[in-house]
């Protein structure tokens, strides 16, 4: 039996809450453990790779697309790149 998505702690994560792990929604939140501004990414805690342009990509090898926030927009209100 698989374990339910989700519920895999993260590797990585050795603080209290964990993050959350790189297939969860929430992904994002993890936090920044490397920080390299001159190459244009960030390392987040649960092995997920934040690129400058907001795309990702997951240590599956998964790609998450850039996105856009729309005007007078929140990070929660995302959308693909090019669909504006």
């Amino acid at each position: 039996m698989e374990p339910a998505p989700n519920s895999t702690p993260t590797p990585t994560c050795k603080h209290t809450p964990p993050c959350p792990p790189a297939d969860a929604p929430d992904h994002g939140a993890a936090l920044v453990t490397a920080f390299v501004p001159g190459q244009g990414y960030a390392l987040l805690c649960n092995g997920v790779l934040r690129l400058e342009d907001t795309g990702e990509v997951l240590p599956d090898g998964q790609v998450v697309p850039p996105y856009l926030i729309p005007a007078g927009g929140s990070p929660g209100s995302r959308q693909p790149a090019g669909h504006a």
